[in-house]
């Protein structure tokens, strides 16, 4: 397999295009949402609560909500836990409604946590906690499926993409193959003369003229077309941290919490064509692509937890935003089926060269939490909190690079500030605990009419003591 050196250019996420009517939203910002939105994460006592645990602490799970969490325990501990969890797609393409369910298992979380006790009986700081943890903040495994019937179908997508790149760029010279020529196009050129390349080369566009200097091209054809449309999604979003904590008098706790992060995402698009008319001159179309973003990030947390009394815990925490450095590769193909005197000629344009992509940085937004909750003695608690994320405030950055300026001002005008509400629940008896959840985040696009994102949760657990 061939590597060739791109440079990062907006290309429309096909399978998006046809299943999320919005501002025509580009592959960027569909990434950019997906390493921006965390899923609940922690124990399953926290997930249980809907994640309403920033007041609470003592999990070693609850330092990635507030890193005051550590100094709160009256013991050194450990921890870990396993998540199962699992997600429901819908899609609404042209009037058809198609579903996608996913479950996914992963190692949720682990770590722990060593308090040290007052060594200087006339210090206000009562205890020294230390901790190192990591959780899943995000899994990816998802897919989605959608299918009916268009006017703007592959052909008309790739002749857009190859507008402005001369003929003579898409025909193959002497002894030329089609993945030399893939491969050198990526690296002067960029990703649309690549796929005006692979759709000449299947005869799935034309040029308006034959001249080696001809820049416009036309679909070969125009009639509906029969469109099914697959994506999954894969990998996750890790963080590591190390935790600094202490006691203040006898009712305030502090936090700070140096994170690392890592990041594994895949995506895998298929999108496939066929002819409403039976002597439609393209039968069939079909694009297939695989792109894969790794990446390590830094980010900061402090927090504070305050309990005033045997019953109340309020708390405050800033989550910084996360530095990403990331790279991206990419592969992909295009078939096609052409009607010829009644007789199909079957075109397969697969370069077999891997698309290596500029590296860049991304800059996710901060986040403030607020968090109060009551304990009723032996008996339970409830809990909620409350977080603030301004999602117009991320950015790209690649050395001045003009497609990350328009993509970032793209952000900014695509999406909003937003808040998100968690409120959750324990009640005891013996050594049973029932749990329960709530959580609401409001849309993070600006006028998109699109309905906030909510869920609910339930769990229960027995308390063995200690």
């Amino acid at each position: 397999m061939k590597n060739c050196l791109n440079k990062k250019t907006p290309v429309l996420g096909l399978v998006f295009f046809m299943t999320i009517s919005l501002n025509s939203w580009s592959q960027i910002t569909q990434d950019y949402l997906q390493f921006s939105q965390l899923d609940p994460f922690g124990s399953a006592r926290i997930q249980a609560m809907g994640g309403a645990f920033h007041a609470l602490g003592g999990g070693v799970s609850s330092l990635h909500l507030n890193p005051a969490a550590s100094a709160v325990n009256t013991n050194s501990k450990v921890d870990f836990g396993i998540s199962f969890g699992g997600r429901q797609t819908k899609s609404n393409f042209n009037g058809v409604e198609n579903k996608a369910k996913d479950n996914f298992l992963d190692f949720g979380h682990a770590g722990g946590v060593i308090v040290l006790e007052q060594i200087n009986q006339n210090s206000p700081w009562r205890k020294l906690s230390f901790g190192f943890s990591m959780a899943t903040l995000k899994n990816f495994d998802q897919s989605v499926a959608a299918s009916g019937n268009t006017d703007f179908g592959l052909s008309n997508y790739f002749t857009n993409q190859a507008q402005g790149t001369a003929l003579s760029d898409l025909q193959l010279g002497t002894n030329e193959t089609l993945g030399s020529a893939y491969a050198a196009l990526g690296n002067t050129l960029g990703r649309g003369a690549q796929l005006g390349l692979l759709a000449y080369q299947a005869y799935v566009i034309d040029p308006e003229n034959e001249t080696s200097n001809n820049i416009s091209y036309i679909s070969a054809v125009n009639d509906r077309r029969k469109q099914n449309t697959y994506q999954e999604l894969g990998g996750s979003m890790r963080q590591f941290n190390i935790n600094i904590g202490s006691q203040y008098g006898d009712d305030l706790f502090f936090g700070l919490n140096i994170n690392s992060h890592v990041l594994r995402y895949a995506r895998s698009n298929i999108v496939s064509e066929d002819a409403v008319l039976a002597n439609s001159p393209l039968q069939n179309l079909t694009y297939k692509s695989f792109e894969r973003t790794d990446g390590e990030g830094f980010s900061l947390q402090l927090g504070a937890i305050y309990t005033p009394g045997a019953h109340w815990r309020m708390s405050l925490s800033y989550d910084s935003p996360t530095w990403w450095q990331l790279t991206e590769e990419s592969v992909e193909s295009l078939s096609s089926a052409i009607l010829i005197n009644q007789g199909l000629d079957n075109y397969l344009m697969d370069p077999d060269v891997r698309n290596y992509f500029e590296p860049y940085r991304l800059r996710t937004p901060s986040q403030w939490n607020a968090g109060l909750a009551y304990v009723f003695g032996p008996h339970g608690l409830i809990s909620a909190s409350l977080s603030h994320k301004d999602y117009g405030g991320g950015s790209f950055s690649n050395d001045g690079s003009e497609f990350f300026q328009s993509a970032n001002s793209t952000i900014e005008n695509l999406f909003d500030q937003s808040i998100s509400a968690r409120l959750g629940g324990e009640y005891r008896f013996g050594p049973w605990r029932l749990r329960g959840g709530y959580w609401m985040e409001s849309q993070s696009l600006k006028d998109s009419g699109l309905n906030d994102n909510y869920g609910c949760s339930y769990g229960f657990g027995v308390y063995g003591g200690g």
